[in-house]
């Protein structure tokens, strides 16, 4: 196949997991905006609690996703009942990574009574991540059957079902914050009740989809549970937990520069959310380019044709620099009315703008070590990549806006900026190593000529 046709794959196969993960982003955004018609102090129970939860859930689906690779293999070698033994593995892992992240959020709920808050932020928090702990097991068999059906190169259906979740969640959140006749009202920490049960009705409408799926139905009609095989789930996790790990690295990055930018006033904390909601947005499509290269890299190893599955990458990393023009060009000139959307405080906008600039140079970057990151995962490259994330994150990006942002050991302190500038030498150092990385896989392990 052609490069073009590759692009055209991908897009087909991206599109859709752009849309999911905006509506899993919506269905966070809605439970904020609910609990915030409860009170303030529901708002903020409800933020600080996802700020525990979202470096667990993300560690989580990091390590579920090593079957994106593995199960695309198996699909590309026609080997069913290969994939059937993998997918029955999966769910051991899932299980496994379940009880693990239950354990951490357990643990880290105390976190709340740590902080200093009020009483009613601690409760209405420990409650509200109670309650999502409750949907965590039906999220993680979610991710299993998420990742079969993508492994298929069918990205549509939960799609559909995401949307249908958002919709059943609005009314949902409604009847747990507020009450009714037949349930007590919960406050902000009812949008976690709310939350689990459109997880579980997800889980449920994504199993029937799959067992009646056109090209998932002949596979879970072979499937049969197998017993824990420690063998190949210790293989699963030595892939999966880097990824996870590389995951968890990147947002601690974030919430480290968040809380280090807070000491600097409630403008420049201010100014740094603008540019973290602008950039996370632009961020979910090389994201989703990503996911769908994983897939079909992995199909293209399985059918053993390493030319394609160069191709694929080399396509993904063209998709990926025509996205970064386009959002660098927007973000640049989008700031004069962007901002004031946001805030119309003269000192936030004049920061603000200026974090804005690095966020739009940093498109590329951010862009081509996504997809270049996920294309190697798509080679089931996973330990390697975790490693050079973890040196340009902590060993040369953070340590450099600290030292330009706070002291004078090689110019005057730079302030707030300085953070983001870090960024962008972070994921470029990321980008420049996993390139590396990417063409010493090809002419070392591949063994195939570069095209």
């Amino acid at each position: 196949m052609s490069r073009f046709s590759y692009i055209s794959s991908i897009f087909k196969l991206a599109w859709p997991i752009w849309i999911t993960q905006a509506i899993q982003t919506a269905m966070v955004t809605i439970d904020l905006l609910m609990s915030a018609q409860v009170s303030e102090a529901d708002m903020a129970a409800v933020g600080t609690a996802l700020s525990i939860w979202h470096p667990i859930y993300f560690f989580s689906m990091g390590v579920i996703m090593v079957l994106s690779p593995l199960l695309s293999k198996s699909y590309g070698e026609s080997n069913l009942t290969k994939l059937t033994y993998q997918l029955a593995q999966g769910i051991w892992l899932a299980g496994i990574v379940c009880i693990f992240s239950l354990g951490v959020l357990t643990l880290s709920a105390p976190i709340l009574s740590y902080l200093k808050l009020a009483t009613p932020l601690i409760v209405i928090g420990q409650e509200y991540l109670l309650y999502l702990a409750v949907g965590l097991p039906f999220i993680c068999l979610t991710a299993v059957l998420r990742y079969l059906n993508e492994a298929v190169g069918q990205t549509k259906p939960l799609m559909l079902i995401s949307l249908c979740g958002v919709l059943i969640n609005i009314p949902l959140n409604y009847l747990f914050i507020y009450g009714s006749s037949i349930t007590p009202a919960f406050g902000g920490a009812g949008c976690g009740i709310a939350t689990s049960i459109v997880n579980i009705l997800i889980l449920i409408a994504l199993w029937q989809y799959s067992r009646k799926g056109e090209y998932t139905q002949k596979i879970l009609a072979l499937f049969r549970f197998s017993p824990l095989e420690i063998r190949e789930v210790i293989l699963q996790l030595k892939i999966g937990v880097p990824i996870g790990l590389t995951i968890f690295m990147e947002i601690a990055l974030f919430a480290a520069i968040a809380l280090a930018i807070a000491t600097h006033g409630t403008s420049a904390a201010a100014a740094h959310q603008i540019a973290l909601n602008v950039t996370t947005n632009f961020y979910m499509i090389p994201l989703s380019i990503g996911m769908a290269t994983t897939v079909l890299i992995g199909q293209n190893v399985g059918r053993n044709k390493p030319l394609d599955a160069k191709t694929v990458a080399y396509s993904a990393i063209s998709m990926a620099f025509i996205f970064a023009t386009c959002s660098c060009a927007l973000i640049y000139l989008s700031r004069p009315w962007l901002i004031p959307y946001f805030s119309d405080d003269p000192q936030v906008f004049a920061i603000a703008s200026l974090l804005l600039f690095w966020a739009a140079v940093f498109q590329y970057p951010d862009a081509l070590q996504t997809v270049i990151s996920s294309s190697l995962r798509g080679y089931a490259d996973t330990q390697k990549p975790m490693y050079f994330v973890l040196f340009a994150y902590w060993c040369v990006g953070f340590p450099y806006g600290y030292i330009v942002g706070e002291t004078d050991w090689l110019v005057a302190p730079q302030g707030v900026s300085a953070y983001w500038q870090g960024l962008l030498i972070s994921l470029s150092s990321a980008a420049v190593l996993l390139t590396v990385r990417l063409f010493y896989f090809w002419n070392k392990q591949c063994k195939v000529k570069s095209i």
